[in-house]
């Protein structure tokens, strides 16, 4: 099947800037590109001639960080959204949430909203539901919460708490309260989770249709733990749903020291839909519950000296690092605080220097939230991508100085300056942890700082604002890179025929403006799988 597309505005990535033409595609490649007045002349007698005038044609958005299986969960109604700024309001959500292979799932707290240093119980979902399991995960995916009932079923006591992985299981006066933090928190909600594999496909096949109307063409599936035995990360049922897809999938399971299976399954899954990119581990955790690793203490510390902490051994991870890169993997790396943004990028330099990934790879940090100014010269390196979620910018922005102080608050986040350093920027969702962020709405929030309010006014370090093309770039060429594939994120000739078409030419629009930009059309592998 061939097709001609053409534009006014085809987004060009290398210029960041656009062009009034055409693109030629022949089955699944874009095969030729030119100006409008170089029309082809000679074209099979069933080619499909599309001319979409002013609308925009960028390559296929990609959302270079996701936990998949959660959010296709999410999607088909097995996890219930919900949000709060108590724990008694939370709670009293907790009747409404359907069942569910017998328990009753949500997603959505975030314990900063209760104050510092305040934690669920389990006394107060009994209080509302004490005869069914309930396990409601925080919104970072970093915590959950159970009653008394989802205690009891999963047989969790505290001799029987996993050993050998961070997090932890709070109790008081020697019985657990309910709440579990980190990689001890992943280990029991996988286990909850399991029994919804076996109708997992269909819900991945779902969920991607839904992310066709987000203009996406590509994910980045990344583990949700580095410790815990199960990652969250299926490629069996990826491999399932591979010949129907509607969006190419390279995952990265957790990084272990054994890399037997890991290497089986590098070399299993390479095809153009389904790839492994290369692994993942974490750093650290997240600043609401003190888990971020940070040089100096907390605004508000817990204890004496509180800086959070690595969730795994320092040497231990520059130990993966070297390996993963030995291996010719790429690596994605969890960092919030400065502490372990530092350490992984001096890491990341000394890979490079003995261990240099294979051209056209790059490893990635992941989230780079709290940024020490000092450490911004260390971001430019060669096979490195900052891989970003501006929509993170905006969870608890109000409480950013309470967590961290005015002076580190004051630094995060800084987009602008990591351009200015060199850096190339991959943008990402993170989903679930925030709940139907379209590539759109990252783009709106990485030019205005600001949420779709435009609460705060001016937007939150108004100084780190960048471009829409440099948005844009960082959605589609940026991400690409930071799943190191060269055969998507641009619309060059030989690439894969993965196309997004907008309502209009973005780069001149406000970011006001860029709210009301609809996308018109998906095309993935060649062929239309959404038409807005």
């Amino acid at each position: 099947m061939t097709m001609l597309l053409q534009s006014n505005h085809i987004f060009d990535t290398s210029t960041q800037t656009t062009f009034a033409g055409y693109l030629l595609i022949e089955n699944n490649r874009i095969i030729d590109r030119g100006r409008r007045d170089q029309l082809p002349q000679k074209l099979p007698l069933d080619t499909e001639i599309i001319d979409v005038q002013d609308q925009m044609v960028i390559p296929g958005l990609i959302d270079a960080h996701v936990h998949f299986y959660l959010s296709a969960l999410l999607h088909q109604g097995a996890l219930t959204h919900i949000t709060g700024l108590t724990e008694e309001a939370i709670a009293r959500q907790v009747p409404s949430i359907p069942i569910k292979h017998g328990w009753k799932i949500g997603i959505g707290w975030f314990s900063s909203d209760f104050g510092q240093q305040i934690y669920p119980t389990k006394a107060s979902i009994d209080h509302y539901c004490s005869d069914i399991p309930v396990m409601l995960i925080a919104g970072d995916a970093h915590s959950i919460w159970l009653n008394s009932c989802g205690i009891e079923a999963l047989g969790i006591t505290p001799e029987t708490l996993p050993l050998g992985i961070s997090g932890e299981a709070l109790i008081e006066n020697g019985r657990l309260t309910g709440c579990f933090l980190e990689a001890i928190a992943i280990h029991y909600l996988a286990e909850v989770l399991q029994v919804f594999q076996p109708e997992s496909p269909a819900a991945f096949l779902d969920y991607m249709q839904q992310l066709n109307q987000y203009g996406i063409t590509t994910i980045g599936d990344v583990a949700l733990t580095g410790e815990s035995w199960d990652d969250l990360v299926y490629p069996a049922l990826y491999n399932k749903t591979e010949a129907k897809a509607t969006v190419r999938t390279v995952f990265y399971p957790a990084m272990r020291e054994d890399t037997t299976m890991l290497q089986q399954c590098y070399q299993r899954f390479r095809s153009e839909k389904v790839q492994m990119g290369g692994v993942k581990q974490f750093f650290d955790g997240v600043t609401s519950t003190h888990t971020a690793y940070l040089k100096a203490s907390y605004e508000t510390p817990y204890f004496e000296g509180d800086v959070g902490m690595p969730l795994i051994d320092v040497e231990r991870m520059r130990q993966l690092i070297l390996a993963a890169n030995q291996q010719d993997w790429p690596m994605r790396i969890h960092t919030i605080g400065d502490q372990a943004i530092q350490q992984a990028l001096l890491y990341y330099q000394e890979s490079a220097a003995v261990h240099p990934l294979s051209a056209g790879k790059s490893n990635t940090l992941e989230h780079l939230e709290v940024m020490d100014a000092t450490d911004l010269p260390l971001v430019a390196q060669d096979q490195l991508v900052l891989s970003v979620q501006p929509s993170h910018l905006l969870v608890g922005w109000e409480t950013l100085e309470e967590e961290v102080g005015e002076k580190r608050a004051k630094q995060m986040f800084p987009f602008r300056s990591f351009l200015q350093q060199g850096a190339t920027l991959a943008f990402g969702t993170d989903t679930p942890v925030v709940i139907d962020v379209t590539p759109l709405d990252s783009i709106y929030y990485a030019v205005s700082r600001s949420e779709k309010s435009g609460q705060p006014a001016g937007g939150l370090m108004p100084a780190e604002k960048i471009t829409i093309a440099d948005a844009l770039y960082a959605h589609t060429a940026g991400a690409a890179k930071a799943l190191s594939r060269q055969d998507i994120g641009g619309l060059q000739i030989g690439q894969l025929a993965d196309i997004c078409i907008l309502s209009e030419n973005i780069l001149p629009l406000s970011p006001e403006a860029l709210l009301h930009v609809t996308i018109k059309g998906t095309i993935f592998d060649g062929t239309f799988v959404y038409n807005g």
